[in-house]
């Protein structure tokens, strides 16, 4: 089968030679499609081309020239979205054109704004206005009121096809169905897997019988295992607190992984970012309610739109959907792992309290950065700045870089102090003890009537596979139904297992010194890997509002942390928090400031 670009290519759009030069003036033919007449054969480009070469052949106009928008457009649009118009009307400015042709006068516009447009700019020149029928007047007010009627006509078709275009969308929301398009990455449909076998060289006929046969349900989203795979490991490294990567970071991992996508291509941050912002992951079908009711065209991301219940399977639970949307809206771009410009692996580190420190000057947001060449007696020195200060100068905020080093150890010291008490995780430990005690009489219940149901499924296995073996000829139905059972029992079972496994009280006493030596081995870990770090502040930053300000004088460090929720309010009813202030050893507060000596002096508390 020939394409469009091929056929359009053995066309010549010109009636003078290439290498000659152009004539003065000549008469020109605009072609354009839209997006859904493109598939059509007689509304083609190429059709279009030829009909236009016929017809400047029966009128005699020998110089002639073609322009073919290279993209499917809407004549609704100006010339800032149609080159090939813009360049036609160019010419036509230039006094190089005799007249203008299209196939019909929507090919020109849709709209009276444009046909205005369009006619202050053929009138100076006196440009004739063309279809392949006839001839249009405009200069008179009749033949002006007539364009625009079909101006008006054009328009209401415009908008009638797209009320009912929404409407349909609409239905299909609300009834969990997918509007149609390709089927997002993790999926595939009926459609998608007969263009793979057309491309693999199946005649058309054949790749349809065979993709019918593969999914029998046309315009249906099936899961392809092997894409899912990627998709849901693309949420883990998002959402997990051992991992929480940026979009960028994830790119790289997944790349670095042989992981492709649909196409071969390597993954990008922004192709991430558009799987994470995807609510058809976790079973959703989205319709932007708000631009409907308003009667306007939708504009919003899909993720921000009204969701439904879809038919199609999730690939994720809602709640890590949900968890990756407060995750990218309580952090936004610049919150996640930053690594340094140096190639140099042992200097790249993250910034852990990016996001979470703001400047005590202007309000601003610290931003973390590292030097490429020595500063305060170190090679690559880490420091925060503050943003409005980099982009407005000193007149915008006077305060100065921040040491990173000093502060995140600073918090990271205050923390390890405050939750890594040994008393601390032995309370926690024991409220998890209680709690799973006290759901131990309904979960012993649960946990019966799970055993009973599998011996019921075990039993009525083994009774079909007798009846089956009865059977003078094979049976499908016995053997559909068998494994149908076999399921819903990998089911129970699991659910037993689960379930097992929390019932189980934990009879062990925890030794102090145990955890102490743990809490020790763990803070020299993280305190080698900002990584985990950054994890730990963020996750902090969510569920117990971590807070950390730098006084003006720069010479205290404030960190705030909200208790367990139990205990966020005092008998008064206000909120109750844990607080401690740093001071810096050195009364300038150089120490806040930056490290002159190249020191690590930790801050000291001066309150609790």
């Amino acid at each position: 089968m020939t394409s469009p670009s091929t056929a359009l290519e053995k066309l010549c759009l010109q009636s003078w030679d290439v290498l000659s030069s152009a004539p003065a003036r000549y008469w020109t033919f605009y072609v354009r499609v839209t997006s859904d007449e493109s598939v059509k054969k007689d509304l083609s480009i190429p059709n279009q081309c030829r009909r236009a070469i016929e017809i400047a052949k029966l009128r005699g106009w020998h110089d002639y020239r073609i322009y073919v928008e290279p993209v499917n457009v809407s004549a609704e649009l100006w010339t800032d979205k149609r080159p090939a118009f813009k360049e036609l009307l160019d010419d036509v400015a230039a006094g190089r054109v005799i007249g203008i042709c299209a196939r019909h006068t929507d090919r020109l516009w849709r709209n009276n704004d444009v046909l205005g447009k369009l006619i202050a700019a053929l009138r100076p020149q006196g440009v004739e206005l063309w279809d392949f029928n006839s001839r249009f007047e405009y200069k008179s007010a009749h033949g002006k009121f007539s364009l625009q009627v079909l101006g008006a006509a054009s328009e209401l078709e415009v908008g009638l096809v797209a009320e009912r275009i929404r409407e349909m969308k609409r239905g299909k929301a609300l009834k969990g169905k997918t509007s149609g398009g390709p089927p997002p990455f993790g999926y595939t449909s009926q459609s998608h897997r007969k263009a793979q076998l057309i491309a693999e060289g199946l005649s058309p006929d054949d790749a349809y019988r065979q993709a019918c046969i593969d999914f029998p349900v046309g315009k249906t989203w099936y899961v392809n295992e092997d894409e899912a795979a990627i998709v849901r490991l693309i949420f883990e490294l998002y959402t997990s607190p051992h991992y929480r990567y940026g979009s960028k970071r994830i790119a790289r991992h997944v790349n670095t992984m042989g992981h492709r996508g649909r196409t071969g291509t390597l993954f990008a941050n922004a192709t991430i970012m558009k799987m994470i912002n995807n609510p058809a992951y976790a079973g959703y079908t989205s319709f932007d309610e708000t631009a409907y009711d308003r009667r306007l065209p939708s504009k919003s991301p899909r993720h921000m739109q009204k969701l439904f219940a879809g038919e199609h399977p999730a690939l994720i639970t809602p709640t890590v959907w949900q968890l990756a949307q407060d995750i990218k809206a309580a952090e936004g771009k610049i919150t996640r792992i930053r690594t340094t410009s140096q190639s140099d692996k042992e200097t790249s580190a993250a910034f852990s309290l990016t996001g979470i420190l703001k400047c005590p000057q202007c309000g601003g947001s610290l931003h973390g950065r590292s030097s490429t060449t020595k500063a305060y007696g170190q090679r690559n020195y880490r420091y925060y700045f503050c943003s409005n200060r980099h982009h407005g100068g000193a007149d915008a905020c006077s305060f100065r870089c921040l040491s990173a080093t000093l502060v995140q150890d600073a918090v990271w010291n205050w923390l390890h102090d405050i939750l890594g008490a040994p008393e601390f995780v032995m309370e926690y430990v024991e409220r998890i003890q209680k709690r799973l005690q006290s759901e131990q009489p309904d979960g012993a219940k649960h946990l019966q009537v799970l055993r009973k149901q599998r011996d019921t499924l075990k039993g009525a296995i083994a009774k079909y596979f007798r009846v089956f073996e009865e059977l003078s000829e094979p049976d499908v139905a016995v053997l559909d139904r068998v494994r149908e059972l076999r399921a819903e029992l990998q089911t129970v079972e699991m659910e037993i297992a689960k379930l097992e496994a929390r019932t189980i009280p934990i009879e062990e006493k925890i030794n102090p010194e145990r955890v102490r030596h743990y809490l020790a081995k763990l803070r020299v870990r993280i305190a080698e890997q900002s990584d985990y770090q950054r994890a730990i502040f963020q996750e902090l930053k969510r569920t117990h509002d971590l807070d950390v300000r730098i006084s003006p004088t720069r010479q205290e460090l404030t960190i705030s942390l909200a208790l367990p929720r139990e205990k966020m309010l005092d008998d008064d009813g206000g909120e109750k928090r844990l607080a401690s202030v740093l001071a810096s050893p050195d009364p300038k507060g150089r120490q806040i400031l930056r490290d002159d000596n190249g020191s690590k002096t930790p801050f000291t508390p001066s309150s609790m």
